[in-house]
C-alpha cells in the first residue's frame, strides 16, 4: 500500500499540473489569455510545408533499411538455404502471426478451442491489408507494405504538427527520433503500429488546426485500430475549449462564444464511432458487443493501476534477471517508463508545449502502463509520437545531447531487431 502511494504521488502531481495548464489555456486568468496563440482556421499547410515528400521518402527509406537489416539477420542466423519468401515467413512472430491469420481467415473462422479469442485484435488494419491483398497476393508482403506506407505517411503528419508547433529543426528531429526508436522495427511488421501512428498523428494535427470533421474521421479510424485510439478525443476537446476560452470573464461573453461553436461539439466525439464499429464486430461474430472483454481474460489482460503494473515489472525483473525475458521485456519497459515520464516532466517548463499534446502524452503513457500483463510496452510506446516531438524540442540547441540520443537509439534498435528476428520474447 505504501509503495503504491509513494509512486502515485508524482503521477497525481503531474496530472494536477497538466489540469491547471489546461485551465489556464481555457482562460482561467487574463495572463494566460495574453500569451495564448490560436491556430488560424484558414492556414494553408501546403504553403508552410513544402517538403512532405522528403519526409515521406526519408521515413520509407529508414523502414526499407531496417527491413533489409532484418532479412540480413535472418540469413546470418540460418543454416538453411532460404529465399526471400522464406525470410518473410520467418517474420510471422508473436501478434503478427495472429494478424496474418485474421487477414486470411477472417474473425469468424479464426478460432481457438471453438472460441473467437482473436476478437481482442482490432479490425481496421486487418481490413486495410485485405484491400492491399487484391493487388499483392502475399499476406506477409501486403501487410508489411501497408505498415511501412502508413508509417511514412504518419511521419508526415508528425512533421507537420511539430513544424507548426515549433520549427523545422524540431520537426526533422522528431521524425528522426521516431524512426530510430529501439522498437520502431514494428512499424514494418504485420502489426497495427504503422496504421495507428498514421491515424493518431493525423487526428492530433487536425485537432491542432481546429478542422473538426477531419479530426473526427481520423479519430474514428484510430479508435478502430487500437483500443487506446479513443484517447484522441482528449486533445480534440482541449483544443476546442482553448479556441472558445469559456473561463474568460465576463462569463456571458464566453458562453456566447461557446454557443457559436456548439455545432462542432458532436464532431469532437466522432472517434467514438470507431469504438462502436468494433462493438458491432464483436456482436456480429460472437453475439455480444463486449465479447472482447471476456476474451481478454485468456490473454491475462485487464485494467490495473499503473503503480501496480510497475510493481510487477520490477518483481519479474528481479526474479528473471538471468533469463531472456528480463532483458527483452521487463528491463526495457521499466527504463522506457522512467525516460518517457522524465521527458513529460521536463517539457512542462516550456510555454511552447501545447497543453493538448502534454495531456495526450500523459494519458497515453499511463493508459499503456495500466495493463495487468504488459508484454509489449516498447511496441506501444513507439506510437507515442508526441514524446518524440517533446524530446526534439528538449534537445534543440544541444548538439551533443542530440547526437547521444541518436546513437543510443540506433544502437538499441539494432540490438532489439536482432533479438526479435532471433525469436527473443520481444513482442
Amino acid at each position: 500500500m505504501l509503495y503504491n502511494v509513494i509512486l502515485s504521488v508524482p503521477i497525481v502531481l503531474l496530472f494536477c499540473v497538466l489540469l491547471y495548464k489546461c485551465l489556464l489555456d481555457f482562460g482561467l486568468s487574463p495572463k494566460s489569455a495574453k500569451h495564448a496563440v490560436l491556430p488560424e482556421e484558414d492556414f494553408d499547410c501546403r504553403a508552410a510545408y513544402p517538403n512532405e515528400w522528403k519526409t515521406f521518402g526519408f521515413a520509407l527509406g529508414v523502414r526499407v533499411l531496417v527491413m533489409v537489416a532484418a532479412l540480413f539477420c535472418i540469413m546470418i542466423g540460418s543454416n538453411e538455404q532460404m529465399s526471400l519468401w522464406d525470410c518473410l515467413e520467418k517474420l510471422r512472430l508473436w501478434d503478427a502471426n495472429h494478424y496474418i491469420n485474421l487477414i486470411d481467415k477472417g474473425y469468424s473462422a479464426y478460432q481457438e478451442n471453438g472460441e473467437h479469442l482473436f476478437l481482442v485484435f482490432y479490425p481496421c488494419y486487418v481490413w486495410f491489408v485485405r484491400i492491399a491483398k487484391l493487388i499483392i497476393p502475399s499476406t506477409e508482403l501486403a501487410g508489411a507494405l501497408v505498415s511501412a506506407l502508413c508509417f511514412s505517411w504518419g511521419c508526415c503528419w508528425v512533421h507537420k504538427l511539430a513544424f507548426e508547433s515549433y520549427d523545422k529543426s524540431v520537426a526533422d528531429d522528431a521524425v528522426l527520433f521516431l524512426s530510430v526508436f529501439p522498437f520502431s522495427f514494428f512499424f514494418g511488421t504485420v502489426m497495427t503500429e504503422g496504421l495507428f501512428l498514421l491515424t493518431t498523428a493525423a487526428a492530433l494535427y487536425y485537432a491542432h488546426k481546429h478542422k473538426w470533421l477531419a479530426f473526427g474521421i481520423w479519430g474514428a479510424f484510430a479508435a478502430l485500430t487500437r483500443m487506446i485510439g479513443i484517447l484522441v478525443v482528449l486533445p480534440g476537446v482541449i483544443e476546442f475549449f482553448k479556441s472558445v476560452k469559456p473561463l474568460v470573464v465576463p462569463i456571458k461573453a464566453s458562453m456566447k462564444r461557446l454557443a457559436q461553436k456548439a455545432m462542432y461539439i458532436p464532431l469532437l466525439f466522432l472517434p467514438c464511432l470507431g469504438m462502436l464499429g468494433y462493438w458491432l464486430l464483436n456482436y456480429l461474430v460472437d453475439g455480444n458487443p463486449f465479447a472482447y472483454m471476456i476474451h481478454q481474460q485468456h490473454w491475462y489482460q485487464g485494467p490495473m493501476w499503473v503503480t501496480d503494473t510497475l510493481k510487477y515489472i520490477v518483481s519479474y525483473l528481479g526474479r528473471q534477471f538471468q533469463q531472456s525475458m528480463a532483458w527483452a521485456v521487463w528491463l526495457p519497459e521499466l527504463i522506457l517508463f522512467i525516460v518517457f515520464f522524465a521527458i513529460l516532466v521536463l517539457s512542462l517548463r516550456s510555454r511552447k508545449n501545447s497543453s493538448s499534446i502534454l495531456a495526450y502524452a500523459f494519458c497515453y503513457l499511463i493508459a499503456n502502463y495500466s495493463l495487468s500483463w504488459l508484454l509489449s510496452g516498447g511496441r506501444y510506446l513507439s506510437c507515442g509520437f508526441v514524446f518524440f516531438i517533446l524530446l526534439a524540442a528538449l534537445v534543440k540547441n544541444r548538439s551533443e545531447l542530440r547526437t547521444y540520443v541518436i546513437v543510443v537509439e540506433s544502437l538499441f534498435l539494432g540490438i532489439f531487431l536482432f533479438g526479435y528476428v532471433s525469436g527473443a520474447q520481444i513482442m
